[in-house]
């Protein structure tokens, strides 16, 4: 997640209020900010370092007694390496905590076919649970560390090509400088991950953003590059010349920190920037047409495995020469058609001359429904226009992927009717991707412009426009994505339906993978509702284990052949990040954890777990919590996740509310929170809720134990 520029007045802010809230805490977490190296070569066991962040430069973070990794997807296997001298001693002064521990090892296996790309991992800790996100990549070519120092052109480290160059910003004006050889006529790639790994990062601290140049052995600039996926840079260069080159990377202010790790990939092998068509279908073997360098063709090809689910997926392509970079590809079962761009500049600059500023679209043909297109701006300004019939009411769904797949486009996406008149429009819906749900409002011929929002355009420019009916469907998210809980204790998360498209069943909730000994509370949320809660609770002889989990909705939606049948959708975990100013800001991740953990600073105790409200009523709840590790602070009350006046969750049903503000006071062990049945409140039978503790991790960051609690709202008197 990139941070405005605006980042530092508001961190302050943050930091004031943040460094008391983490110092008083008796919680920690684990939060994981940087892996070194970031990546692994297929076929190799590698060592790897994990750091944790800290809480506003305050510590917090803890990885000790760090015992399991969770990896995802197949082919990679990871373990903990103990500390040679074992873990720390514990201070027999200071019973109830454990020491802190800023960084473990792990030992990464990678299988010689394992899938390349981006991996979430989450490591276990006795005390502090599942950690936040670490990110870990796994590449096919050599992989090099850095050696310092390398801070000039000449001490440039000696790299060969190809090879994926690990190394660190490690501090403000670190510039790392390496040299090269090349043939005569040798074609070589620079490509950088950096900013990328970062996004998942719940730290609020600033980010990266690398830069690249190329020099030659006289120091003359060549070749540079800032940003080109996203903030990460991208450098093509062909030398005409035999002999020694330098390449330097650093961020583009000069700023640093020793969490800035990066992946310098050096090659010569094929490289792909775009490839059209973008999306492909499961279980089919296809050609593309390619753009990019050292390709020895245009065409490459693909093998879709039958099992990759609709959604984003990745592989390398193969080509004449050899086998190319990693490319994201869109996975959908709607059927595609590919449209070369045929326009060019002086078409262009001749059809802005009629209305000086204003280009002609470009028609492309129809645009298939259901079914996608694929192509790219061929020039600046270019709006590519696509024609399709509706008939009165039809509810269609247009969706554009672009930035999800790399590329370059920020795309704006316009019905217009036959006279031109815009009828529909959207510009970011999926960060920079644009989509547009839409019901024609009479029969007639309409028509889909696409542009890219800055008026750029050019080959790596693409992408995949796909048209569908809209029919009722559901989509879950879950707040949030981990869960430590001690035996005998309970947490909660929090299942939140997006109705789509006129979907108003009920969805019955379930969780697999849970670790032995942990189960989950039946949850089945109702027509009426868009929100409901999970009570996680592990056994009093649970063992420390964490599990991947995974929360599944399962609802009776139309069929192929208009018939009711059942469907299932997988939840989205959402993982918390640290906005500025103090802010809780959400982003959807792959993996969700729960963890068996050591004793927990709070449990919480309803003296009257079942009770009911009248329509009118007002109804004040006892509360108990029990103590322990010595946790001592304020702890907040609440039946919804609340967050500086946001909320975030509310699984209570329509005409119920709960006040703000309930709080335990320190030291003490007794409160109440307070629930109002508005007059028309509907009546429900035995509605599951949660009565969360909260306990505060930094500003930001709370974990929560909860207890049950049985509602039933009667009918109105």
């Amino acid at each position: 997640m990139r941070i405005a520029g605006s980042w530092i007045k508001a961190a302050a802010i943050a930091a004031v209020f943040g460094a008391a809230a983490a110092a008083g805490a008796q919680t920690s977490f684990p939060m994981i900010i940087s892996t070194y190296p970031s990546g692994v070569e297929r076929g190799k066991t590698v060592t790897v370092t994990v750091n944790a962040g800290t809480v506003n430069g305050g510590g917090g973070a803890n990885l000790y007694g760090a015992y399991s990794v969770m990896m995802e997807g197949e082919g990679v296997k990871a373990e903990i390496v103990p500390p040679e001298k074992g873990w720390p001693a514990k201070d027999p002064k200071k019973p109830n905590e454990v020491p802190v521990v800023a960084s473990v090892s792990m030992k990464v296996t990678v299988a010689a076919d394992a899938p390349l790309g981006v991996r979430e991992f989450r490591l276990a800790t006795p005390r502090h649970g599942v950690s936040t996100i670490g990110q870990l990549v796994i590449g096919d070519e050599p992989e090099l560390m850095e050696t310092e120092p390398n801070n000039s052109s000449a001490e440039a480290q000696q790299l060969t090509i190809p090879c994926v160059m690990n190394g660190r910003f490690q501090n403000g004006e670190d510039v790392d400088w390496y040299k090269f050889t090349v043939t005569a006529g040798q074609e070589v790639t620079f490509a950088v991950d950096c900013a990328r790994l970062e996004d998942k990062i719940h730290d609020i601290a600033p980010h990266a953003d690398p830069m690249l140049v190329v020099f030659d052995s006289a120091g003359n600039e060549l070749a540079r590059n800032d940003d080109y996926y996203r903030a990460d840079p991208l450098v093509h260069y062909k030398f005409e010349k035999a002999g020694e080159y330098r390449v330097q990377i650093r961020d583009v202010n000069y700023q640093g920190s020793p969490h800035w790790v990066y992946r310098l990939n050096v090659t010569s092998r094929p490289y792909v920037t775009s490839a059209i068509p973008c999306a492909v279908q499961p279980g089919k073997s296809q050609d593309v047409r390619v753009l990019g360098w050292n390709l020895g063709s245009q065409t490459a090809h693909v093998d879709v495995p039958a099992d990759v689910l609709p959604g984003l997926w990745g592989a390398s392509l193969k080509l004449p020469n050899g086998m190319s970079n990693y490319v994201q590809l869109l996975v959908t079962e709607a059927p595609q058609a590919a449209y070369e761009d045929t326009a060019s500049a002086a078409l262009l600059r001749k059809a802005s001359a009629v209305v000086p500023g204003v280009p002609e679209p470009v028609s492309k043909g129809a645009l298939p429904l259901p079914g996608g297109v694929n192509s790219w701006l061929g020039a600046q300004g270019q709006i590519d226009r696509y024609k399709f019939h509706a008939t009165k009411g039809q509810a269609l769904g247009f969706e554009v992927t672009a930035r999800r797949i790399d590329s370059e486009l920020d795309s704006e996406i316009k019905v217009r009717d036959v006279k031109g008149n815009v009828l529909a429009a959207n510009d970011d819906a999926f960060g920079k991707d644009s989509r547009i749900d839409w019901t024609a409002p009479a029969d007639g011929d309409y028509t889909l412009d696409i542009r890219d929002l800055t008026g750029h355009g050019g080959p790596t420019y693409f992408y995949n426009l796909t048209a569908k009916p809209l029919r009722p469907d559901f989509r879950l998210k879950c707040d949030t994505d981990r869960a430590m809980i001690a035996p005998g204790n309970r947490t909660a998360w929090f299942v939140i339906v997006e109705r789509k498209y006129g979907f108003s069943g009920e969805v019955k909730v379930q969780l697999t993978g849970l670790p032995p000994g942990v189960t989950a509370s039946p949850l089945t949320i109702p027509a009426e509702m868009s929100q409901g809660v999970v009570i996680l609770t592990a056994a009093p002889d649970a063992k420390q284990e964490m599990g991947r989990v995974r929360v599944i909705g399962t609802a009776m939606l139309p069929g192929a052949d208009g018939k009711p049948a059942e469907a299932t959708r997988t939840a989205v975990p959402m993982t918390e990040v640290y906005l500025p100013g103090g802010g809780r800001g959400l982003y959807d991740v792959e993996t969700q954890a729960v963890s068996v953990t050591e004793t927990n600073d709070l449990e919480v105790i309803l003296p009257k777990p079942d009770i009911t409200i009248a329509p009118g009523q007002t109804l004040k709840i006892d509360v108990e919590i029990k103590r322990n590790n010595g946790y001592t602070k304020p702890v907040t009350l609440d039946l919804r996740v609340n967050h500086l006046g946001g909320v975030f969750t509310n699984p209570l049903p329509p005409g119920i509310t709960v006040d703000d503000g309930a709080t335990i006071p320190e030291n003490q062990t007794k409160g109440q929170v307070t629930l109002k049945a508005a007059g028309d409140a509907k009546p429900i039978a035995n509605w599951p809720l949660a009565v969360m503790a909260n306990v505060s991790v930094n500003f930001v960051m709370k974990v929560w134990f909860v207890a049950p609690l049985s509602l039933t709202v009667t009918t109105k008197k």
